[in-house]
């Protein structure tokens, strides 16, 4: 069997269906919970500021506009401020005597599978080296350090001032919950750090790039994953790295990495040793399978460029970008009885369309592949009905080959590429398909994010991984969009894949549906208090 074919039985093994769920533990295993909190006991620890740079006046709009944000200068306070607004803790939340903390990249299910790793230069008393952030103490935990002849290889091949950013996953952190169908989630979560990463980079006046022709093997060697003695089944794999430019940001970087580098970093000592996650784990063992056929080799890079295109529905510009960033969360209801306004949906989705030096898609991933599939429940002034925003290209004829001959194809709006597919209710197939989940229906609309899966994994089975990153950045625009807009969002999992097709009318998995999404006025819970995200700490 093919590698490609083993990603697309993974795909189809973990669906969900009306008669069956994939499988998962079916009940909650609450003794052997993970700990969110990865800790390399042993490591040198470096606290971080727990506020740094001038950032209180940059307004949200201002992310995605053409106009320079004066870049920050790369100092432990910058960093820490950073760190702050991509990975670090936006609130605990406390209930019933129990407690839980939230973070600026969400998660499903809120276990984080996420970590994050930064390689320095020095700077002042942070010596030049490989570090893991802890998000619990928003401190830096030294892994290696490195000697003085290596920074200057970095800095030369990305042409100027910045720093590196890698993204790790630990699969048994969503599996415990989830079973199977965790990959799939913990590929998700990427997406949404990488987005919050990008966004993070902006407000600082950085640039963030990844670098799309690295291999796993690569970046595990570098950051000594490789060789670290993690406990059974809590491993870390590596997903993807990026460079944070600081200064000449609009220069286009080297997105591959030199051979020799990882014979240079795996040569160098390492400190400290991870702490042990749960008791006792269970072996999924389809994940590890997956993961393995889907790992990255090196490659040329991905180069995408973005095509400029006109601005129809600005994003708001009466909230500043901090504010929003931080207050960011998951609704768990929505009001039934409020609708959002067009403006505000057509500017939501005219955020998911990637734009020249416009995070998060100006990371340079690759070219859009996820297209939307809309139920529009409660938007004044728009029908109800279906609709299909195509973020892939501008060519109507490929979906409407095998979309069902009956769909409109009505243009909504003059210059987005947003079509009405039917007119009506469609309150209950959205809940339908979403595992008869409430906030779907309930919402101003619910999404699905539609890519052809089987086409894209056909020559590169890792992009499996991609596309699942790809809808996770999408989430992250929808998330901070709604937020600026005084609605939220939530990122949905759980839905019946084929159900989405069948609605369409697609044959032969020519699309696949990977993510839900759903969208509109909150209704919060006023017996959860909440509490500042680092009031455990004193600094």
């Amino acid at each position: 069997m093919s590698q490609a074919q083993e990603v697309i039985n993974y795909h189809e093994t973990t669906k969900h269906h009306f008669h069956r769920y994939a499988r998962s533990a079916g009940y909650m295993d609450w003794a052997n919970q993970p700990n969110p909190f990865r800790i390399y006991e042993g490591a040198e620890v470096f606290p971080l500021p727990l506020s740094g740079g001038q950032l209180a006046d940059i307004a949200y709009h201002r992310l995605y506009s053409s106009a320079d944000i004066l870049p920050q200068p790369l100092n432990i306070s910058s960093l820490g401020s950073f760190l702050g607004l991509c990975l670090g803790l936006s609130a605990w939340k406390a209930a019933g005597g129990s407690r839980w903390s939230l973070r600026i990249n969400p998660s499903s299910g809120n276990l984080h599978p996420t970590e994050g790793y930064l390689i320095l230069p020095s700077l002042g008393e942070l010596p030049s080296g490989i570090y893991h952030y802890n998000v619990f103490h928003h401190a830096l935990e030294k892994r290696i350090g490195l000697p003085e002849n290596a920074w200057p290889l970095l800095k030369t091949h990305f042409q100027g001032a910045g720093f590196l950013v890698v993204l790790s996953s630990i699969f048994w952190r969503e599996s415990w919950k989830y079973g199977e169908r965790a990959y799939r989630y913990c590929n998700l979560d990427v997406g949404h750090a990488l987005a919050a990463l990008a966004y993070a980079a902006r407000v600082h006046g950085w640039r963030l790039t990844a670098i799309t022709g690295a291999g796993d093997d690569q970046i595990a060697a570098m950051l000594g994953l490789d060789r670290t003695p993690f406990e059974a089944l809590e491993e870390e794999v590596p997903d993807l790295m990026a460079w944070v430019a600081v200064e000449n940001c609009s220069v286009d970087i080297s997105q591959t990495l030199p051979d020799d580098w990882t014979r240079i970093f795996s040569s160098l000592k390492m400190d400290g040793h991870p702490n042990r996650l749960s008791p006792s784990t269970v072996d999924w063992s389809i994940i590890y399978r997956t993961e393995a056929v889907a790992r990255k080799p090196p490659t040329p890079a991905m180069v995408y460029h973005p095509t400029d295109r006109p601005v129809f529905f600005a994003p708001p510009s009466t909230c500043q970008a901090v504010d929003v960033i931080r207050r960011r969360r998951s609704a768990t209801a929505f009001d039934p009885r409020k609708n959002a306004t067009r403006e505000a949906f057509l500017s939501l989705l005219e955020r998911t369309l990637a734009r020249p030096g416009a995070p998060p898609f100006d990371a340079a991933l690759m070219g859009p592949a996820v297209d939307l599939l809309l139920f529009v429940h409660r938007v004044a002034d728009v029908d109800p009905g279906l609709y299909f925003l195509i973020r892939s290209g501008e060519d109507l004829a490929p979906f409407k080959s095998i979309f069902n001959s009956s769909f409109l194809w009505r243009p909504a709006h003059p210059g987005l590429p947003l079509w009405q597919l039917s007119q009506g209710e469609v309150t209950l197939e959205a809940l339908e398909v979403s595992c008869h989940q409430e906030i779907a229906g309930h919402s101003a609309f619910a999404l699905a994010m539609l890519a052809p899966l089987k086409q894209m994994v056909a020559d590169r089975p890792y992009l499996y991984r991609h596309l699942h990153w790809e809808c996770g950045m999408i989430g992250q625009v929808l998330y901070l969009e709604a937020e600026a807009q005084g609605m939220r969002g939530t990122g949905i999992g759980c839905f019946f894949d084929d159900a989405v097709t069948e609605l369409l009318g697609v044959k032969d998995e020519a699309l696949n549906s990977l993510y839900h999404f759903t969208i509109g006025h909150a209704l919060e819970d006023q017996r959860i208090q909440t509490l500042p995200a680092y009031h455990h700490l004193v600094r």
